[in-house]
């Protein structure tokens, strides 16, 4: 039986933990490049309120500029999945699919077509691709018996992916990966780097076999390859402990500098979301919380003198199902127009929802309306969001068909009683299937505010 290196051993647990732990990593940062390529297309990007919504993008890419793709090698969840398919495959199956040196160097640019084709199309062009998106199916696997009919084409491009990585290592990460892609860029610069003396080899060629992304390691004598991973299998392989691991000419210990450098990732990693404040609770868009409670003082005066209008003003309470059920929003109106939205809580994961709870309710009090583009990769936080405005909206409504709220506002005021400061709570159910207004779709809405929610919306992809 084979003996598997201490090493090996190590980074196949930090996978599985990065795996479990933080397996959003890959869509986020991919996202996060995404967003940045809008700011600065936009001409707004600005460093200091930029750094929340691009975290990890910043902290990955100057990892793999200085040290090399270890974020590929070590932390990325898909990079893992491919791994243990391959592991499970060559156990079951008994066999080696191996791809010739020629064909192998070709496929590799296939995933610079996938991303070139990515840039064009959702970047640039604007179409959403979010359905087709392999990385976002697995992302939110875990509630795959919902989230395999939002992306039932993901889920399928999921897997034939899985089905070539039975066969291939590394399948997805040599030639279908647009991160990988750009990792194979940036990290040509990279200070650590694999050495091996030619010389004092063999013909083996043992650390070729064993490489996870196919470099012809017996060629070189430094691996420079763009497309190298740092899993360091050449390393642990090597019968005569020919290859190093080395920076700036000098040797280091292999599980040393990956303990050293995971250990920093998380730290850094951890410290930083926490510094930049990742609660979404509270979170305001739209005017102050003076104005705020100006219009809602005011909402009893409003009410009475209705006639042009088809919202009361005050601030109302709705209720959405975003990635998870409950996301509560308070949408304030006056005369007319939505002037507040605000996240009051919510159930979703924190760092897929730093841009949509930034740019949603803003998107809604410019434009007036529902109408707006999601964030892909937080699709359904991002509608969920929308769907929790449209209730509020739906209680606003003057002559609307919210029953118990007109007939509770009524009643409070038959009784002298205050109507909890026009404060007012909807609950909305997760939309299974189509989503339907709480009045027939040709009732009256205001001129000022246009909810509309088709299940079509437009997607931007992060």
């Amino acid at each position: 039986m084979k003996k598997v290196s201490r090493l090996q051993v190590l980074r196949f647990i930090i996978q599985i933990g990065f795996l479990f732990f933080l397996p959003s990593l890959f869509t986020l940062t991919f996202g996060e490049l995404k967003q940045l390529y809008s700011m600065i297309a936009a001409g707004n990007f600005n460093f200091a309120t930029a750094l929340p919504q691009l975290l990890e993008a910043i902290i990955i890419i100057l990892m793999t500029i200085l040290l090399g793709r270890f974020f590929c090698g070590w932390i990325c969840a898909f990079g893992a999945l491919n791994d243990v398919i391959y592991i499970l495959s060559n156990k079951l199956f008994k066999t080696k699919f191996l791809v010739k040196e020629k064909v192998d160097s070709i496929l590799k640019y296939l995933k610079y077509i996938v991303l070139l084709f990515i840039v064009l199309f959702s970047w640039v062009i604007g179409n959403s691709l979010d359905s087709y998106s392999p990385w976002n199916a697995f992302a939110q696997s875990t509630e795959i018996t919902e989230t395999i009919f939002l992306y039932p084409i993901g889920f399928g491009i999921l897997g034939l992916i899985i089905v070539g990585a039975m066969f291939i290592e590394r399948f997805f990460c040599r030639y279908l990966c647009p991160l990988g892609a750009i990792f194979s860029i940036t990290s040509k610069l990279r200070l650590l780097r694999i050495n091996k003396n030619r010389e004092k080899c063999g013909k083996c060629r043992i650390c070729t076999n064993n490489c996870s992304m196919g470099i012809k390691l017996y060629k070189v004598d430094v691996v420079n390859s763009g497309e190298c991973i740092n899993c360091m299998k050449c390393i642990s392989s090597c019968p005569r402990s020919n290859t190093e691991l080395k920076a700036i000419g000098r040797k280091l210990s292999p599980i040393l500098v990956s303990g050293v450098i995971i250990l920093s990732f998380i730290a850094i990693y951890f410290l930083s979301t926490t510094l930049v404040g990742k609660s979404n609770v509270g979170l305001t868009t739209g005017t102050n919380s003076s104005r705020t409670e100006n219009s809602t003082s005011e909402n009893s005066n409003s009410t009475s003198s209705t006639e042009g209008k088809k919202y009361k003003d005050g601030t109302y309470e709705g209720t959405g199902r975003g990635y998870r059920p409950n996301l509560k929003v308070s949408v304030t109106i006056k005369n007319d127009k939505i002037t507040d939205v605000q996240i009051l809580s919510n159930n979703e994961t924190p760092r897929y929802t730093t841009i949509p709870f930034d740019t949603i309710p803003k998107e809604i009090i410019e434009s007036q309306s529902t109408d707006v583009d999601t964030v892909s990769g937080a699709t359904r936080s991002s509608d969920g969001i929308i769907e929790a405005v449209e209730d509020a909206l739906s209680q606003a409504k003057i002559g609307g068909s919210d029953d118990n709220s007109t007939a509770k506002e009524s009643d409070n005021q038959s009784t002298g009683e205050s109507s909890n400061s026009d404060r007012y709570t909807g609950e909305e159910s997760y939309p299974h299937e189509e989503y339907n207004e709480p009045n027939a779709p040709n009732d009256n809405f205001g001129d000022n505010i246009r909810p509309e929610f088709d299940g079509n919306r437009r997607q931007r992809h992060r």
